[in-house]
This record gives C-alpha cells, sequence and structure tokens, in this order.
C-alpha cells in the first residue's frame, strides 16, 4: 500500500490540480489524504472527477481555511471510521486481507488549539486495534534538528507532540529522501524550514513490515512538499519492467553483423579489466535491443 498526504493550501486553481494529477500520475498512490483544501465537499467532487479517483470521502473547510480529503483508487477496500476537521479516519483491508488502520491527520496550526488536535489523535488510537498507520501536516516538530531559521522550537510544545507519541506507542518514520517538508520564504532574508509533515506508525507496523519507506516530494504549487508512504518500498523487485535493465545474451546476436559492431566497440574501450569490460557490452546493449 502506498499512501500520500499533501498540504495543498488550497485547490482553487487549475495550477495546483494539475501538479496534484502529475503527483498521482508519477508515484501511483492506493490512498491520498490532502489538507488545507479550502474547498467544500461538493465543490471537492471536481477534484476528484479531474484526478478520476471518485472513491473518497471530503470534509467541509470552514470559510477560506481547512478542509480535508481522503481518496483511494479503484479496487481498494477503504471503510470510513471517523473523522472531523482535522482527521480522517479509515480501515484499509490489503491483498492478503489484512487490515490496516489508516488515519489522515492535520494539526491546529493555532498553538492555543494544539492540545485540542492531540485530544483528536489520543481518541482515534482508543479504538485503533489494528496496525496504524497516520500521516499528514502535523503543524509540529519534534525537535530542533527539524527546523532551519528562525527562532527555536517551544520546549514544552515538542514534549507535547512526544508525549502523544508515547501514550499511543506511536514511532516516527524518518523519509529515506528529503527532509524539511515546508518553508516559508515570504520575508526576504528570513528563510525558515521546518518539518511538519510525517508519517507515523504503531511499533507493529515498523517490525510487520521491514520493507516500509518513506519519501518528501517537492511540489512547487505549495509550500508544504507531499509526503509518501510505501509499506514495500525498499523490496526488491520480482522483475525489471525496462528491458535496457534485463540483459540477457540472445544468441541471434552473433550473427547479427550491427550487434557484432556494438559489442566490438564496447569490448575495445580501455578498460582493461574484464569484468568492466562486459559491464561496457551490457550497457551497450541494452539500448541497442529496445
Amino acid at each position: 500500500m502506498k499512501f500520500l498526504c499533501w498540504n495543498c493550501c488550497g485547490l482553487g486553481n487549475s495550477a495546483k490540480i494539475r501538479e496534484l494529477k502529475q503527483l498521482i500520475a508519477v508515484n501511483n498512490p492506493d490512498v491520498i489524504f490532502l489538507s488545507e483544501t479550502k474547498m467544500s465537499a461538493n465543490d471537492f467532487r471536481r477534484v476528484q472527477n479531474n484526478c478520476r479517483l471518485q472513491n473518497g470521502l471530503a470534509v467541509n473547510s470552514e470559510g477560506r481555511s481547512g478542509g480535508l480529503a481522503l481518496m483511494w483508487r479503484e479496487g481498494m477496500n477503504v471503510s470510513i471510521q471517523n473523522f472531523s476537521k482535522h482527521h480522517i479516519d479509515s480501515k484499509v483491508r490489503l491483498d492478503d486481507n489484512k487490515t490496516i488502520r489508516v488515519t489522515g491527520f492535520y494539526g491546529h496550526a493555532n498553538l492555543n488549539f494544539r492540545r485540542s488536535s492531540w485530544d483528536i489523535l489520543r481518541k482515534v488510537g482508543e479504538s485503533v486495534r489494528e496496525e496504524w498507520v497516520v500521516g499528514g501536516d502535523f503543524n509540529a516538530i519534534l525537535n530542533n534538528a527539524e527546523k532551519e531559521g528562525g527562532r527555536w522550537g517551544v520546549r514544552v510544545q515538542m514534549n507535547e507532540f512526544k508525549e502523544v507519541m508515547d501514550e499511543m506507542a506511536l514511532v516516527d518514520i524518518k523519509p529515506d529522501s528529503g527532509w524539511f517538508t515546508w518553508v516559508n520564504n515570504r520575508n526576504e532574508g528570513s528563510l525558515i524550514k521546518e518539518r511538519l509533515d510525517r508519517f507515523l506508525t504503531s511499533v507493529e507496523v515498523v517490525e510487520n513490515f521491514p520493507f516500509i519507506a518513506t519519501k518528501v516530494v517537492r511540489q512547487t504549487q505549495s509550500d508544504h512538499d507531499a509526503i509518501i508512504l510505501d509499506l514495500w518500498g525498499r523490496k526488491l523487485k520480482d522483475y525489471l519492467k525496462d528491458k535496457r535493465f534485463c540483459f540477457k545474451f540472445d544468441v541471434y546476436w552473433a550473427g547479427d553483423e550491427e550487434a557484432k559492431n556494438v559489442i566490438e566497440r564496447a569490448w575495445n574501450r580501455e578498460d582493461t579489466e574484464y569484468g568492466e569490460k562486459l559491464k561496457s557490452v551490457r550497457s551497450a546493449l541494452g539500448p541497442w535491443q529496445c
């Protein structure tokens, strides 16, 4: 299962919808959680139609702020459990009939209401009996290594975040690529970067999915980057689709004059080591056979 989360900072223009479509097309996620859509549930149907993802739930924005959506691709078995202005909770049945809890979360941006966001997460956690993945924009950092520029994070707020994770027995999944997910460059000369978006999982997920991987995907239409979690991201593929990387010698080539020339040029390069010569031949024949 691939789980994509993005604080899109509004989907009211065609440029952002195009970027969302590209994000989905390139990464092929199974479940998509969007925060700050700044749209009503009815208006969000237009986004679903554009992305060709009819399955989902949208939560209305409040004026020009907020708004959540959870979408999933055709064939996915997803059942919504509960939702609010700050989360959408679901159960996802995987191909092996195992059920996993998947929650999209949006922490309150206003520090005065941050604790209410943590209370929502606690309430969801009380009902979770499955392996659990929580993803989204938490609007919080765990330590000052997750912030660059500006003032250091407030220790009390960071400790509150850690306490919630400890209570819920959630583990922070570090990304394989990328780190900071939010950039504030509105004020010239005061660039601030923070890791506000992340995935948290129950300990059982880490134990039962040893190939789990996450990454940050740069976006241009929002000050937040997207994040993706893949339960099988580090598992070696059973086969490679690109023929250029599936090198096998075909005896037919021995009688092909063009193939002989390709092999001869690659073999007679300056590399003297036998292994390097074989690599050169393989590299040259890969594109040729296509």
